[in-house]
């Protein structure tokens, strides 16, 4: 009843304890998952050759991942509050990604931008995050003569990718569901 009337009991969460709650899951989930996707592209059907992508290059994953995840935060949030708990995101990001702050800082940075290109072309981040680990990963380079001149993903390998990009994608509708961010 409560709830009919805009009253609900959430917790109440703050900015810092928000981003490292994301950030620590969705670093297990890159954790986690990549071996999956890395599996997925080396042996898929549908490429005439294996990218060899190793598991050294999951951390070029974790940035298509946190940046794309990023955007979605961007669209659940008003602009002040997306933008501090996208600062406070990144801070706890940057040790994933390399010892040195600044260098990590610099590909964090760099990635964002190669992201927003393809998003404003792409409109959905998870097709974007897919797009990403097509190029990233170099997977043209793998697929039939065709498809290399076309230099588009073959849709079949596409589709797939972005259903397992997916389920790396944090859900927002439920997180607010049981708490409220404070700013």
């Amino acid at each position: 009843m409560l709830k009919f009337f805009g009253i609900s009991k959430k917790d109440k969460i703050s900015v810092k304890d928000t981003s490292k709650i994301f950030t620590v899951a969705l670093n297990k989930v890159v954790n986690d998952g990549y071996a999956e996707i890395q599996s997925f592209l080396n042996k898929n059907n549908n490429l005439e050759k294996s990218p060899n992508i190793s598991d050294e290059d999951i951390k070029w994953f974790r940035l298509i991942i946190f940046v794309g995840n990023l955007h979605v935060t961007s669209t659940k949030f008003e602009e002040k509050e997306a933008l501090s708990l996208r600062n406070e995101i990144v801070d706890n990001l940057l040790p994933y990604l390399e010892n040195d702050s600044e260098v990590a800082m610099d590909m964090f940075l760099n990635y964002e931008t190669y992201f927003n290109d393809l998003l404003a072309k792409q409109i959905d981040p998870v097709e974007t995050m897919s797009l990403a680990v097509f190029d990233k990963y170099n997977i043209n380079d793998c697929q039939s003569e065709l498809l290399k001149r076309k230099n588009e993903p073959n849709p079949v390998l596409f589709n797939e990718l972005r259903k397992y990009l997916q389920h790396f994608v944090w859900n927002w509708e439920e997180f607010l569901e049981k708490c409220k961010v404070t700013f």
